[in-house]
């Protein structure tokens, strides 16, 4: 049996998913804002010493840490986005990325950085998958094989 915590946070973001004719004219044109959230589900195979998962409170901290904090408030565009530099030397909370900032590639980045940040504290945990909601009816999620 695998037994399974999760907790869900929240932030406010803008993006470009710039140059790629699959995506809407509104998204490649636009420079735009989602209130995304992000649902993170751990699990271990047995419990902790205390009987846990994982202590909630941990799990919230390494999750505000690692998405709300650097994230909240941002602007998100690739690097070879034409309005990315001017941006990033006008404003404070701007993350320049390799790939285009989709609600995939957030997933996946999340999920990369939250386990090996959850590894470190517990070696026993199991990140088990990591859900972006873009908007109420579209979801993307990376999860462990």
């Amino acid at each position: 049996m695998i037994s399974e915590v999760e907790t869900f946070v929240t932030f406010e973001a803008a993006h470009r998913l710039y140059a790629v004719d699959t995506y809407t004219q509104e998204c490649r044109k636009n420079l735009h804002g989602h209130s995304y959230g992000v649902r993170v589900v751990a699990s271990r195979k047995d419990m902790n010493s205390a009987g846990m998962v994982v202590d909630f409170k941990l799990l919230k901290e390494v999750v505000h840490d690692i998405v709300e904090v650097p994230y909240d408030h941002s602007c998100i565009l690739k690097a070879d986005d034409p309005l990315a530099q001017p941006i990033k030397e006008n404003c404070e909370k701007v993350h320049i990325v390799t790939e285009n900032p989709t609600a995939e590639w957030m997933a996946k980045i999340f999920f990369e950085t939250l386990e090996s940040a959850l590894q470190k504290r517990d070696p026993k945990l199991i990140l088990t998958l990591v859900s972006v909601r873009e908007t109420e009816k579209n979801i993307a999620t990376y999860r462990r094989e």
